[in-house]
C-alpha cells in the first residue's frame, strides 16, 4: 500500500471536485482497488466519503459505477457515504446512494442514522428523501435520543411537521436520562418547536426528567424567558380546564370587593391563551367589576395589546360609562388607545 503521503493531490482533486484529474491520478497506479479502499487519517475516511461529503456527483457515480466501489464502505466511526451526504446536505447525493441500495438506517458510532445526522442540518428536502425511503425516526441512539429529538433541538418547524406526520407516536419517545422532546426544545428556547409540541401533542405540563426537571425549569435556567412563558401559560390553561370540567368550578365565580372574574385576571396579565380557555368554558365576555370595567379595561390596565386586539376581535365592546378607550387615554397607555381607535371602540 502507497504512503498517505502520495495519495494527497487524488484526494484534494476529489474534494474539489474534479474528475478529469481524479481519473488521470487512479490511472496512475496499478491497483486502483487498493487506491479506492485506502483509509486516510484519523477518520480513516475512503475517497468515496470525500466526494458525498462534498456532493461531487460525478465522481460519486465514477467511483461506484465505474470503479465497483462498495457503497457501505465505512470509516473508523463506522459512517457510510449516505451518513457524510445527509449530515453536510448533498441532496442528489442522498438521492444517487439510496438508488444505488445504500442501507437507509445504517448506524455509525455512537448510533446515528443518517436521518438523524439531517435533522442537523435542518433540510427538509434531505430528512424527506430519506423519510419517503423508510428511515424509521423512532431508533435511538446511545444517549436515549431520535431524530425527533434532534429536529425539536434545531426548532426546524417543517421538519419536526413532517416527522410527526411520518410517526405520530414519536413525541412519546424520551431519552435515556427520561428528558422528553419538549425539554430539548424548551432547553434551546426553540419557541416555534415548543408551540407545535403544545399544540399537536398531549405533554403532562410538569414531566419531568430523571433528575426532575420539567421544561419549564430548562427554559428558565438557560434564559429563554419567552419559551417559559409559553410553557406557563400552557399549564395555565390545562389547569383552568382542569378546574372547570372535572371539579365543577363555577368559570364566573367572583373574588375580592371589586368582584373580579377570572377573564379579568387573565385580560390584566395579558395571558391570551387563558382568555381563550376560558371563553371557550363559558366565561362571560361581558362580565363588569364593581367599577363597571370589563376585561378590556384590565387588558388596557396590564398594558398588553395582544389582549385588547383579540377581545375587540372576539366582539367585545366597551360604548357605555367610563370607555376602555377613555381609561387607556387617560393611563397614558398610547399603544392600547390607538389599537381601539382603529377598530373604532368609541366614535
Amino acid at each position: 500500500m502507497e504512503e498517505e503521503s502520495t495519495l494527497k493531490p487524488l484526494i484534494k482533486a476529489i474534494q474539489h471536485g474534479v474528475l478529469c484529474t481524479v481519473r488521470q491520478q487512479l490511472n496512475e497506479h496499478v491497483n486502483k482497488q487498493s487506491v479506492i479502499y485506502t483509509h486516510f487519517g484519523k477518520s480513516g475516511d475512503t475517497l468515496l466519503h470525500y466526494a458525498a461529503r462534498h456532493g461531487h456527483m460525478e465522481i460519486v457515480r465514477y467511483l461506484v459505477e465505474e470503479l465497483n466501489m462498495d457503497i457501505e464502505v465505512y470509516n473508523n466511526d463506522y459512517k457510510r457515504a449516505l451518513h457524510e451526504a445527509s449530515s453536510m446536505s448533498q441532496y442528489e447525493c442522498v438521492r444517487y446512494l439510496i438508488a444505488r441500495g445504500a442501507k437507509i438506517d445504517s448506524l455509525k458510532k455512537a448510533d446515528w442514522t443518517p436521518l438523524m445526522m439531517a435533522c442537523t442540518r435542518r433540510n427538509l428536502k434531505v430528512v424527506l428523501e430519506l423519510l419517503n425511503h423508510g428511515a424509521d425516526p423512532m431508533l435511538q441512539n446511545k444517549d436515549g435520543w431520535n431524530s425527533f429529538h434532534i429536529a425539536c433541538r434545531e426548532g426546524d418547524l417543517a421538519i419536526t411537521h413532517h416527522i410527526l406526520l411520518a410517526k405520530p407516536e414519536v413525541w412519546k419517545t424520551k431519552s435515556k436520562t427520561g428528558r422528553t422532546p419538549l425539554h430539548t426544545a424548551a432547553m434551546h428556547g426553540c419557541e416555534d418547536a415548543v408551540k407545535i409540541l403544545l399544540q399537536s401533542c398531549c405533554y403532562e405540563p410538569d414531566g419531568k426528567d430523571s433528575c426532575g426537571v420539567t421544561p419549564f425549569m430548562d427554559a428558565i435556567r438557560n434564559g429563554h424567558i419567552g419559551t417559559a412563558k409559553l410553557l406557563l401559560e400552557n399549564h395555565q390553561v390545562k389547569a383552568l380546564s382542569f378546574l372547570v370540567r372535572n371539579l365543577g368550578i363555577d368559570i364566573n365565580s367572583r373574588a375580592t370587593k371589586l368582584e373580579l372574574t377570572a377573564l379579568h385576571y387573565a385580560a390584566k396579565e395579558g395571558h391570551t391563551s387563558a382568555i381563550k380557555t376560558l371563553l371557550a368554558l363559558g366565561a362571560d365576555l361581558h362580565a363588569r367589576d364593581t367599577k363597571g370595567r370589563s376585561a378590556l379595561h384590565m387588558s388596557c390596565i396590564g398594558q398588553h395589546v395582544d389582549a385588547v386586539r383579540m377581545l375587540l376581535q372576539l366582539g367585545l365592546r366597551d360604548t357605555e360609562g367610563n370607555t376602555a378607550r377613555q381609561y387607556a387615554k387617560k393611563l397614558t397607555l398610547k399603544k392600547c388607545s390607538k389599537v381601539l381607535k382603529c377598530n373604532c371602540c368609541v366614535k
